[in-house]
């Protein structure tokens, strides 16, 4: 273990303005410790200088420690391992493999050979601005490495500020287009499908569920006397588990939907109402399908492509994002929030669709209510 010491580096800047310093840091090495001067960036210019005075004092003080040295030089891989093994029995399946996706993807390439002091907010900040990647897969990934160290202080690994909270993902990025289906398209897209799928498409459509929580309904989560749908827990690719969040768990209106949803009980309580009934190739005249990877490739994403109206992204979401944008037109956000089990307002103006008929229907409106009917307008 190093001694502890005091140092006072000056505060200096870049070319461009940085603010840094550049102290002496103990170098854990194969032979022993090995001291070496290290530029630590504070900020950008327009932080001032009593900021970057404040900033560089937070600094020294971890340096200073003996403590740091160790700590800070803890390869980040490790702290990735460990908190796989850990975290992961905490989440669910869903969210699991959405992390492994970006681990595999892009966080481990990305800092897998850094010590943990060397994965700075600029670092990442620097990194996150240079990936093509849409808004939301950023913001996942800056969620991803924060709850990482948020952890590793937990676990005593790390006793600095979380270096991820500092971090901004940059200007909103869609990479996937939200499109609104038409109501001919929508019809059309209905009419092509068997009966079981169009069914599970038309709860997504109209009653605003995740194609998880559909997957997830069993009979006896139909209330038919108060024509509601009880949505109590989700079925992701073979796991069953609770409902994304507690605003998740929510009752929603059948609407017309009843006679169709009652249709489709068997009497069984515990049954799953949707087991979608396929034909494959390979010799069984029948087959049972709960898979929505497999339910959109083979029925929704194929129908699409044939009437000629399939983007990028289409699918089951597609459909959610119609039902709220149609219950917030008529019922408003607040409404729309509830029936999409979202917890904030935010998510549920991202979830909303550019509905182009509302948008000149309240346009004209407003016209006529300022000018009046065309025949009779201000010249």
């Amino acid at each position: 273990m190093p001694r502890e010491r005091y140092q006072d580096p000056k505060l200096q800047q870049s070319k461009n303005g940085s603010w840094f310093i550049r102290p002496w840091v103990d170098m854990v090495t194969p032979t022993g410790l090995k001291r070496q001067k290290k530029q630590i960036v504070l900020g950008p210019a327009s932080i001032g200088k009593r900021e970057a005075q404040s900033r560089k004092t937070k600094v020294m003080a971890a340096i200073n420690r003996a403590d740091y040295v160790i700590q800070s030089q803890i390869p980040f891989l490790d702290l990735l391992e460990t908190y796989e093994k850990k975290h992961f029995k905490m989440i669910s399946a869903s969210t699991k493999a959405k992390y492994e996706a970006h681990l595999k993807n892009h966080i481990r390439p990305a800092f897998e050979k850094l010590m943990l002091c060397e994965v700075t907010s600029q670092r990442i900040e620097d990194w996150l601005e240079k990936k093509t990647l849409s808004t939301a897969t950023r913001t996942d990934i800056k969620n991803i490495l924060s709850s990482i160290f948020t952890r590793a202080i937990e676990w005593g690994l790390w006793k600095d500020d979380n270096p991820v909270e500092r971090v901004r993902i940059g200007r909103h990025r869609p990479i996937r287009e939200k499109r609104k289906l038409t109501d001919e398209q929508t019809r059309a897209l209905l009419a092509s499908l068997p009966f079981d799928v169009r069914l599970l498409c038309c709860v997504a459509l109209f009653c605003t569920l995740r194609i998880s929580e559909i997957l997830g309904l069993r009979e006896k989560h139909l209330d038919f006397d108060l024509e509601l749908i009880q949505i109590r827990e989700r079925f992701y690719r073979g796991d069953i588990d609770d409902t994304k969040s507690h605003r998740s768990t929510r009752d929603v209106p059948m609407g017309y939907l009843v006679e169709d949803l009652r249709r489709m009980c068997k009497g069984d309580q515990e049954r799953f109402v949707f087991q979608i009934v396929t034909h494959p190739k390979w010799g069984r005249e029948m087959a049972i399908c709960r898979d929505d990877r497999d339910l959109n490739q083979h029925f929704l994403r194929k129908a699409a492509i044939r009437l000629g109206f399939y983007w990028k992204g289409f699918g089951f979401h597609a459909l959610r994002r119609e039902a709220i944008t149609s219950i917030g037109s008529v019922a408003g956000i607040g409404q729309a929030m509830n029936a999409a089990g979202h917890a904030k307002a935010d998510m549920n103006l991202l979830y909303t669709l550019q509905d182009y008929n509302e948008q000149n229907r309240a346009i004209r409106l407003h016209q006529e209510r300022i000018l009046g009917k065309p025949e009779g307008k201000i010249q």
